[in-house]
């Protein structure tokens, strides 16, 4: 049995997004992992299943100044409108920032959670090295959104760093079944929707909500997956 999963990446450099990797096929293709038959293990095999790498699609830095007054994001990388679109400074104080790679999953089982901004452990890279990531599991049976690349910067680091096609995140897909990745292209409609599900949390009143509540307001999920079949890219 296999499950598909439709996905897209929202940003105008979208040819450049790769699909989703399977960690434990390149796991398995270390060599290094040979030893002891070390990517035979049962128990590896199983933990690493279903669990996917993303690649930025990006080359990227910011720095924190930290002056006795204030604090400031700088960087000479890009423009401002790069910086506007991409970065969210969350809470400068504690160095928490999102980076926006835009992409969205999605599929026509009735209930599949996803965990996103799974730290990349078994890569030695930028992240690894200055970045706690945060984590999150959302139903992309049920919502249809983008989802987040939330961090800390390290106390020893006051400085983010991505390169191009550096893994940035892992992403987990909760089922048994093999996944099928289809890429679509994001039209205007696809836009809307994704629009009309991210405005939804807008000008509510603070207080713990429960991601139920999100999902019992997708009424139009037949309409979103006709869209994204009428635009798939492979």
């Amino acid at each position: 049995m296999s499950t598909t999963i439709y996905w897209a990446c929202n940003d105008t450099e979208w040819v450049r997004a790769k699909t989703p990797e399977s960690i434990y096929k390149n796991f398995s293709k270390d060599i290094k992992n040979h030893e002891k038959d070390l990517f035979l293990c049962p128990a590896i095999k199983d933990y690493m299943k279903n669990i996917f790498s993303l690649q930025s699609l990006y080359s990227y830095d910011f720095k924190v100044n930290d002056f006795e007054k204030e604090k400031e994001v700088v960087t000479d990388t890009y423009d401002q409108k790069f910086f506007n679109d991409h970065v969210i400074v969350r809470s400068i104080e504690n160095h928490l920032f999102s980076f926006l790679q835009r992409f969205v999953f999605f599929t026509e089982e009735k209930s599949l959670p996803m965990s996103v901004g799974i730290t990349p452990f078994l890569e030695d890279n930028n992240i690894t090295k200055r970045c706690n990531v945060i984590p999150g599991t959302f139903d992309i049976g049920k919502w249809f959104r983008q989802i987040e690349f939330v961090f800390y910067l390290k106390k020893d680091f006051n400085e983010f760093k991505i390169e191009e096609n550096e893994i940035f995140q892992y992403i987990k897909f909760h089922t048994n079944e093999k996944i099928i990745f289809k890429q679509f292209r994001i039209n205007k409609e696809i836009q809307d929707f994704i629009h009309d599900f991210d405005s939804a949390k807008d000008f509510r009143k603070l207080k713990p909500r429960v991601l139920q509540d999100y999902y019992l307001m997708m009424k139009n999920k037949k309409m979103i997956i006709k869209q994204i079949k009428n635009n798939l890219v492979n």
